[in-house]
């Protein structure tokens, strides 16, 4: 899976704040299971989790996403401005993998090139 272990690492404090998976699965409207999943690289996190983080738990968007800013948000900040927070943090996010994605297969063709001749 994709997810960066920065990532887990900073899910990993949410969850403990709320007093283990079990509750913060509950708070996030997802099961203990995709909790566990998630923390275990089997699954990535998703935008609902990511979503209800922000949203209902109060965490920022950019810290949750990207370890930079606040850590939480004060709650007199709009939560229809997290929500588009976190769309524009998702599409960067997006945006990464695909590009990565685009210097695997450069770097697998450059490997099958060179392969051969050695």
């Amino acid at each position: 899976m994709t997810t960066d272990n920065q990532l887990l690492k900073r899910l990993r404090i949410v969850i403990k704040t709320c007093g283990g998976q079990s509750k913060f699965a509950k708070a996030c409207g997802v099961s203990q299971s995709l909790v566990s999943l998630m923390l275990s690289g089997e699954r990535d996190v998703n935008f609902t989790v990511i979503r209800a983080v922000c949203h209902d738990l109060g965490y920022s968007p950019e810290w949750i996403i990207s370890g930079k800013g606040d850590k939480q948000v004060d709650g007199k900040k709009d939560s229809t401005k997290l929500v588009t927070e976190i769309q524009i943090l998702r599409t960067e996010i997006e945006l990464l993998h695909a590009r990565m994605r685009s210097y695997e297969k450069a770097f697998e063709e450059m490997k099958a090139v060179v392969s051969p001749k050695l």
